[in-house]
C-alpha cells in the first residue's frame, strides 16, 4: 500500500511539473528609425539594419527569448511605439527592455532636460507625434524590467560627414564568432537598473552618413564588439565611456571642409546581478519567419529533418518574396542573391551557419545577414 501511495505521489509531482510553464528571460527590443526622411532616410536604413543585426546576434549569444519590434518608414510613430511597449509581457525579475531610435531630434529652448525629443517619422513638422526620450524611459520603466536600456542617435545634421570606416563594417562578408565570448555579453546584460545614452550633448547636432549610419551608433557597435573580444569590460559604464571617448576623438569633416566634434551624453544607474542560468526550455522568437530560420540552422536537429521543413517554410513565409539578398557586415555588399528555395537549402546544408538574422524586406526581396562559427 505504501509503495502504491509513493507511486501516486510521484505521478502527482510529475503532472504538476508538466503543467508548469518555465519562462526564460526575454530581451524585449524596439528599433525605430525614420527611414523615409529626404535628408537622413538612406542613412537610417543602414542604421536600422546595423542595429537589428547586432541586437539579434547578441540576443542569440546570451540565450534570451526574443521579443523584437521594428518600426520604420510610415509606422515609426508615437502611437505605434507606445502600443509596442504596452503589449510587452515583462517578467520583472528576469527581463530586459532595449529601445533604439534613429532619426531627427530636437530640444526646446531653455529646457533643462538633457535628453532630446524624438521627431519620429514626421520630422520637425508634427510635434504631436514627437516622443521625449525622458518620457520613453518612464513608459519603459513602468513595465518594471530588471534592466532598461534606452539608446538614441538623433539631432542629425547630414553633411556627408567623412570618417574612417569601422572594422566591423569594412567587410562584404559574414559575421564570424571566432574569439567572441558569449559569457561577456551575458555578464553585460545581467545588470539591473536603467541605462540611457544619446548621441550628442545639447545643443550639438549628431552626424550620420549613408555608409555606416550614425557615427555614434557606429562607435557603440564597435565597442560592443570589444566586449565580446574581452578588450572592454562587460559593464555599461565601461561600454558607454569607451563609446564616448571614441566619438569625441573623431574629427568630423563636412562637404565644405568644416570641422566638428560630437559629444554623446549618457547615464547609468543600478548595479550588477547574477548571470542568469541557461534557459530550461527551447528559446522562442516572436517573429515566425526568424523562428523558422533558427530551426532550419539548428545543428541539434537531424539535417534530413531540417531539409524536410523547407516547403512548409516557403509556403508560409515566402509568398511575397521572390529573392533573398544576403548582405555583408557593411549591410550593403551582396554576398548571396538567391531564390528562396536555394537560400533555404544552402543555409540548411552549411556546417558553419549558426544564425541567419532577418533584417528587412524591400520590394519583394528579403534582406538577411549570416552569423557563422568560422
Amino acid at each position: 500500500m505504501k509503495q502504491k501511495a509513493k507511486l501516486l505521489s510521484l505521478l502527482a509531482i510529475i503532472m504538476v511539473w508538466g503543467c508548469m510553464t518555465i519562462h526564460a528571460q526575454t530581451l524585449h527590443t524596439i528599433v525605430f528609425c525614420n527611414t523615409i526622411d529626404q535628408s537622413i532616410g538612406e542613412s537610417m536604413k543602414i542604421e536600422l539594419m546595423n542595429v537589428t543585426n547586432q541586437i539579434k546576434k547578441i540576443n542569440d549569444l546570451i540565450e534570451y527569448d526574443v521579443d523584437f519590434y521594428k518600426l520604420d518608414g510610415p509606422i515609426c510613430t508615437r502611437a505605434n511605439l507606445k502600443r509596442a511597449i504596452d503589449q510587452m509581457d515583462v517578467d520583472e525579475e528576469k527581463d530586459v527592455i532595449l529601445t533604439f531610435y534613429g532619426g531627427h531630434g530636437s530640444h526646446a529652448e531653455d529646457d533643462p532636460d538633457p535628453w532630446p525629443q524624438y521627431c519620429m517619422n514626421t520630422g520637425f513638422e508634427d510635434q504631436s507625434n514627437w516622443v521625449p526620450m525622458a518620457s520613453l524611459a518612464k513608459w519603459v520603466q513602468a513595465k518594471k524590467p530588471r534592466l532598461a536600456i534606452i539608446l538614441s542617435n538623433c539631432c542629425n545634421v547630414v553633411q556627408g560627414a567623412t570618417t574612417k570606416k569601422p572594422l566591423w563594417a569594412m567587410g562584404g562578408d559574414y559575421t564570424k564568432l571566432d574569439g567572441v565570448s558569449a559569457e561577456k555579453y551575458k555578464e553585460l546584460f545581467s545588470a539591473k537598473g536603467l541605462v540611457m545614452a544619446t548621441s550628442s550633448t545639447v545643443p550639438e547636432p549628431s552626424w550620420c552618413n549613408a555608409i555606416t549610419g550614425g557615427l555614434f551608433t557606429s562607435d557603440f557597435i564597435d565597442v560592443l564588439q570589444m566586449v565580446g573580444s574581452g578588450s572592454v569590460l562587460p559593464d555599461w559604464n565601461s561600454v558607454l565611456k569607451k563609446t564616448y571617448d571614441r566619438c569625441t576623438e573623431r574629427d568630423i569633416v563636412d562637404r565644405d571642409g568644416n570641422h566638428y566634434k560630437q559629444h554623446p551624453y549618457y547615464k547609468v544607474s543600478g548595479g550588477k546581478g547574477p548571470v542568469p542560468p541557461p534557459p530550461p526550455t527551447p528559446r522562442v522568437d516572436n517573429d515566425p519567419l526568424q523562428q523558422a530560420l533558427n530551426e532550419l540552422v539548428n545543428k541539434d536537429v537531424d539535417q534530413d529533418v531540417r531539409l524536410g521543413k523547407r516547403q512548409g517554410i516557403l509556403s508560409r513565409y515566402f509568398s511575397g518574396v521572390s529573392k533573398v539578398r544576403t548582405v555583408g557586415t557593411d549591410m550593403k555588399t551582396v554576398v548571396e542573391f538567391e531564390n528562396p528555395d536555394d537560400f533555404l537549402r544552402r543555409i540548411c546544408l552549411s556546417p558553419f551557419i549558426k544564425k541567419v538574422n532577418v533584417l528587412n524586406k524591400d520590394n519583394g526581396t528579403l534582406i538577411v545577414h549570416e552569423i557563422r562559427t568560422q
